[in-house]
């Protein structure tokens, strides 16, 4: 293995890691597709020759994808997922509408499932200042906005940590 982390979160996918680790490592800056690993032996889920694991890298972190079989479940559920801090609306909506794209599905409160089945948390910076604020009204405020939002909104957030009406 030529992982530079010493742990490195690794994805299963039934036969499509390749092309998820590609979509991710174009979707955000830092990111590339370190090594695809071909098997030299028929595996459970695939021949020899055919991609068993890949390399890839996120945001400067470590990642594997696996190209595993049907596991138990036959895809990711909501037990794990990635979350993305965006620093500004624009990449809150860059990053949600290219995950939900070609199959993707919004879900609540910043999370959303990509073609994949992987789900994400897409959470712009400013929420978690609101969450970890010292006065609890406004955190209860923008925690209760957020509440009822899908794709989270800094305006609307902003808003109501503040005790004022949405724009």
């Amino acid at each position: 293995m030529t992982t530079k982390a010493k742990i490195a979160p690794c994805l299963w996918f039934d036969k499509n890691a390749e092309e998820a680790a590609r979509f991710y490592a174009g979707l955000f800056p830092d990111s590339r597709i370190d090594h695809v690993h071909k098997s030299s032996v028929d595996w459970p889920a695939g021949k020899a020759g055919e991609t068993i694991l890949v390399d890839f890298t996120l945001l400067g972190q470590s990642y594997q994808a696996l190209n595993g079989g049907a596991n138990e479940s036959g895809k990711f559920n909501q037990s794990v997922s990635l979350a993305v801090t965006c620093k500004d609306q624009a990449e809150v909506d860059r990053y949600w509408a290219a995950l939900t794209s070609d199959g993707g599905e919004p879900i609540m409160c910043g999370w959303l499932k990509d073609r994949y089945g992987l789900r994400w948390q897409i959470v712009p910076e400013i929420m978690i200042d609101m969450m970890m604020d010292k006065n609890t009204e406004k955190s209860k405020r923008a925690m209760e906005a957020m509440m009822q939002m899908v794709k989270l909104d800094i305006g609307r957030l902003k808003a109501a940590f503040e005790g004022k009406a949405a724009a």
